[in-house]
């Protein structure tokens, strides 16, 4: 285990009705707030409206910015932040799935720092300009998936670029203040439902199968965030108005990405980034869609290596296979696991199947070359074979 430290200070208020107490907390902060959220889901479900209304009641006066989408757009978070400082607005609430919440810190960037939000991600061969002054953010998630709520990290699209790329600042744009309450992820159709639990499943497998492996308690953590994840999802896959498994899956969310599951292990995020190159061209593309295809041949991948004993003790702990079997058999098992809960749960796990062209496989290897690096011992052969395994679906 490496030596680690941990420094989350956002206040989460977590539970059924948490999202009433928005303008009490937002009084705590500033007294006028941006409001970003996406063009019609918090609308429709009433939550835009409570929270206003909630405010409103507190003092609080808020504009609406209602223009974000799927893989939020750099054009998106600069038009949100003019609108910031044209109204005066002294904080941003990001209110929605994670690209809403995404958003909130981008703005909080631009509209405290100025400039474009381009100037402050980091890319290979590319440094990121100094962020300054921010707005202080508060998140309200409406999808149990990202985990934004809890961490200081960003995922961005630019679309002039073909680019996917993200901000990472524990100083500058952790949440102030964030509101977990599951009963706004009822309207979560079965979709979005299962997209979020492949992508809070991912967040804790990406630096237990790629770190160090004397991390037991992280280890038991980890599983016991999968485990919830699997059990709770065939639950929604059942019954979408389920509250409690609403509720387990809201905090795996949150809990996945807040420090502890991943600490002192100090390894490498792979799956993502390979995602990241596919949505970078293909927007249509949802982010869990994307690491259910790829997520299989990655564990098939790790089996034939050095990493083979720690997709052998994943299979065992979350399928519960039985001994006996080599570690490549186990990992080729687990991959199996994660196909069946997919498709349990309503998920695709072949990239073609979601419109993604074989003959754009090249550019793709390329762009997560350029976006992120080759990831540690591959090579290009192999970054293209496991992407041919994830666009065939086998």
């Amino acid at each position: 285990m490496k030596p680690f430290a941990i420094y989350n200070p956002t206040k989460i208020l977590f539970g059924s009705g948490e999202v009433e107490k928005a303008g009490e907390e937002a009084a705590r902060i500033e007294k006028k707030a941006l409001i970003v959220t996406g063009r019609n889901s918090t609308k429709k479900s009433g939550v835009l409206d409570r929270v206003i209304a909630s405010l409103e009641k507190s003092g609080v006066k808020s504009a609406v910015y209602n223009g974000i989408t799927p893989n939020p757009k750099s054009s998106e978070v600069e038009e949100a932040a003019a609108l910031a400082v044209k109204e005066k607005c002294r904080m941003v609430i990001g209110l929605g799935g994670g690209s809403a919440m995404d958003a909130a810190k981008g703005v909080a960037v631009v509209a405290g720092s100025g400039g474009k939000l381009w100037d402050y991600i980091a890319l290979p061969g590319k440094k990121a300009a100094r962020i300054g002054d921010v707005l202080p953010i508060m998140l309200i998630p409406t999808l149990a998936a990202t985990g934004s709520e809890g961490n200081p990290a960003a995922v961005f699209t630019n679309t002039e670029l073909n680019q996917k790329a993200a901000i990472y600042n524990p100083v500058k744009i952790q949440p102030k203040v964030s509101i977990v309450d599951p009963d706004t992820t009822l309207t979560v159709p079965k979709q979005q439902t299962a997209e979020g639990i492949i992508d809070i499943i991912m967040h804790v497998l990406e630096e237990y199968l790629s770190g160090e492996e004397d991390c037991e308690l992280q280890d038991r953590i980890t599983e016991g965030i999968v485990l919830t994840c699997v059990e709770n999802g065939k639950r929604l896959a059942e019954n979408l108005s389920d509250r409690q498994a609403r509720a387990n899956v809201s905090l795996a969310s949150t809990v996945a990405l807040q420090g502890l599951p991943n600490s002192g292990r100090a390894g490498a995020w792979v799956v993502h980034p390979l995602e990241h190159a596919i949505t970078a061209y293909y927007d249509n593309v949802a982010h869990g869609s994307g690491i259910a295809a790829l997520l299989p041949p990655y564990l098939r991948y790790l089996g034939k290596g050095a990493k083979a004993g720690r997709v052998a003790q994943l299979c065992e702990r979350v399928f519960g296979t039985a001994e006996g079997s080599s570690e490549e058999d186990l990992a080729n098992a687990c991959a199996e696991g994660f196909e069946d809960l997919c498709s349990e749960i309503g998920l695709k796990t072949c990239l073609k199947d979601m419109g993604v062209k074989e003959d754009m496989l090249v550019k793709i290897v390329d762009k997560e070359i350029e976006q992120s690096g080759m990831p540690a011992g591959m090579d290009k052969a192999a970054l293209l074979a496991l992407y041919r395994e994830a666009w065939k679906g086998e």
